[in-house]
């Protein structure tokens, strides 16, 4: 049952480094024979190669050193950073693109007039992607069940994921995510993790603005993988000490439902019968609580043999939406549903949300941030 591979980021697998230092380098080769072409008498090449190099170590040095200690100066180059490997990645499909057209209908364009249309084309796409980062937007979700209790006809359920907060991001995004979430006046909020990027030791302000909140049948959560990677124990206090209460394998009675939450490692951790421990979990729910509406807390969109049936909704993240296209991620190929909502067998849902923040260059195409809210109302016609 246990898989290796997700223990660290797949950012920090050698392999990974490899080969997209090898695709960079490519890329990189590619245009400058084109601005050789475009200025042979010129160093644009020369210069272009040298940035490159510059700006490549730049990234590795903010994602994979220790040696920028300053969290404002390692944000922000980190973001230079990989928002350039991202111009340059943009740049070499526009440029494939545009040359591809000036072949088909024979405008004979000139090597300068398609290597500045692709770099123009390539900044403008990434400046959108920045404004799509930067614009949260509000998904509501109405669930009708006739589980719920008649003191409660109708429960306003917000989802919070993958905040992703840490040296790249912290205050001003969690800011604007929790102003939309008091203005929705919800009865419970839940955090399907990756609330951490980081280690998040003296975060103080973010721990205060979380305690704001208090929503009157509880504040859940549950541990991402990236929770796991640089400082567990430390993402766990912080969760605690911002009022969240963290599930485990655990459920709790609240509002009229069952809240049940699995960490995201349980689906790899083995128990009897070749069950792993989410799995035995939710079985044990269910048979614990046959009647109640099981909200079901999962980071990763992935829905176990024979689990179907045993929950009513399971809220989920780590996708992101896909964030950033065409490039491949690691979020798009694993097992599970990306994004939206999805009706299983036996009467069971899926709601996995793009997230509010993101990995990488603070960009989304067509991905937007989002908070979630679910309103679960009464089947019976008593829900206001």
């Amino acid at each position: 049952m246990q898989d290796r591979v997700f223990e660290r980021r797949f950012s920090e697998h050698p392999a990974f480094w490899a080969a997209g230092a090898a695709a960079a380098a490519l890329i990189y080769l590619y245009i400058f024979l084109w601005l050789k072409e475009a200025r042979p008498q010129q160093d644009a090449g020369i210069i272009w190669l040298l940035i490159c190099v510059a700006m490549t170590g730049l990234s590795y040095i903010a994602r994979r050193t220790g040696r920028i200690r300053g969290a404002v100066l390692r944000m922000w180059t980190d973001r230079i950073g990989s928002l350039w490997l991202l111009f340059a990645l943009f740049s070499f499909f526009a440029i494939v693109i545009f040359d591809a057209a000036d072949d088909l209908f024979n405008t004979e364009l000139s090597a300068g007039v398609l290597v500045c249309s692709a770099f123009i084309s390539a900044a403008a796409v990434i400046a959108a992607g920045m404004g799509e980062a930067q614009r949260i937007e509000t998904t509501r979700l109405v669930i009708e069940t006739e589980k719920l209790p008649p003191d409660i006809p109708r429960l306003r359920i917000i989802q919070l994921t993958d905040l992703h907060l840490g040296p790249y991001s912290g205050k001003k995004l969690l800011a604007r995510v929790l102003r939309r979430v008091r203005e929705e006046n919800a009865d419970m909020v839940v955090v399907t993790g990756d609330v951490a990027d980081g280690p998040l030791g003296g975060r103080h302000r973010e721990i205060a603005m979380f305690r704001r909140l208090k929503p009157k049948y509880g504040f859940f959560a549950v541990m991402g993988n990236h929770d796991y990677y640089d400082d567990e124990e430390g993402a766990r206090d912080f969760m605690r000490q911002a009022g969240m209460r963290l599930l485990d394998a655990e459920a709790e009675k609240s509002g009229g439902i069952v809240v049940a939450g699995v960490s995201d490692r349980d689906h790899l951790c083995g128990e009897k019968w070749s069950l792993s421990r989410s799995e035995t979990f939710i079985v044990n729910t269910k048979s614990r609580c046959p009647d109640s509406f099981i909200l079901l807390l999962r980071h990763r969109p992935v829905i176990e043999t024979g689990t179907e049936g045993m929950f009513d909704l399971q809220l989920s993240g780590h996708t992101h939406g896909g964030q950033i296209l065409p490039c491949p991620s690691s979020r798009l190929f694993l097992r599970g549903h990306s994004r939206g909502v999805k009706k299983l067998k036996k009467g069971s849902m899926l709601y996995t949300s793009n997230g509010a923040g993101y990995v990488g260059p603070p960009v989304r195409f067509f991905a937007p941030p989002e908070i979630v809210v679910i309103d679960l109302e009464r089947k019976d016609g008593t829900s206001v």
